[in-house]
């Protein structure tokens, strides 16, 4: 696995606590979280870490060496290292214009942004996303892009008319969050993309017993070295 796009719509947050739950899971496996919702970055805050260094310098850094080198190295933190779930962190600017300053740079030439994404499994939380740039950049150098979505009306209905994601030239697929009505199949038959894992509603969605094991199932599906291989669906119900 190189990078994993994790993003929502609207209607649809969620992105960043699967993104902490996956980069969680990968931390055994060298896996690095890197912010980059051009909306703002909320983990330094989230966190009491200060927003450099970060995604601003990685950007730098990305440029100077085209690549050649772990980029990450020296940059990333360790968040939560006292709790159950600690994750090596790479954070963004809480301010909108510097993470899309940073983002455009990065997406200005994606052969070495990919480059920099190989040496280590990166997740990348992208936030909100949309078909323009730099947010179509940053999905379009991954491998995977992994979209967010309720099972609701309303979220269903705004991922369905986001055509584009039909034409993300990376592989996609979804996320469940179990609001109801809608359940994984019918919302593949809406969104025409697979679903990966089903989490169940609440305040805490992604902890539990059966929420770990569908983060478990979803790694194991991103990161097979077989690119057309997408996990199967893991339907979590409940703690």
């Amino acid at each position: 696995m190189t990078a994993v796009g994790v993003f929502n719509l609207k209607g649809s947050p969620g992105a960043t606590e699967l993104a902490l739950a996956l980069a969680a899971h990968g931390r055994k496996h060298g896996a690095v979280l890197i912010e980059a919702d051009t909306a703002g970055g909320d983990l330094a805050l989230r966190f009491g870490i200060p927003q450099a260094p970060g995604l601003a310098q990685f950007a730098a850094r990305a440029r100077q060496t085209g690549g050649r080198r772990d980029v990450l190295d020296g940059l990333v933190r360790t968040v939560g290292a006292d709790g159950p779930s600690p994750v090596e962190l790479l954070p963004a600017p809480v301010e909108p214009a510097a993470v899309q300053a940073a983002a455009t740079a990065l997406t200005g030439d994606l052969e070495t942004l990919r480059a920099t994404f190989k040496a280590r499994p990166v997740i990348l939380d992208l936030g909100r996303q949309g078909p323009q740039p730099p947010d179509a950049g940053l999905l379009a150098a991954c491998e995977t892009a992994v979209l967010v979505v309720r099972g609701d009306a309303v979220s269903l209905g705004h991922a369905r008319e986001a055509g584009w994601l039909t034409q993300l030239p990376v592989r996609c697929g979804f996320v469940l969050v179990d609001t109801g009505p809608y359940r994984a199949p019918e919302a593949a038959d809406v969104l025409d993309l697979p679903c990966l894992a089903s989490v169940p509603f609440g305040r805490r969605p992604l902890h539990g017993r059966r929420a770990v094991k569908a983060v478990r199932s979803l790694w194991a599906g991103i990161s097979a070295v077989e690119p057309a291989r997408m996990p199967e669906l893991v339907e979590v119900t409940g703690r």
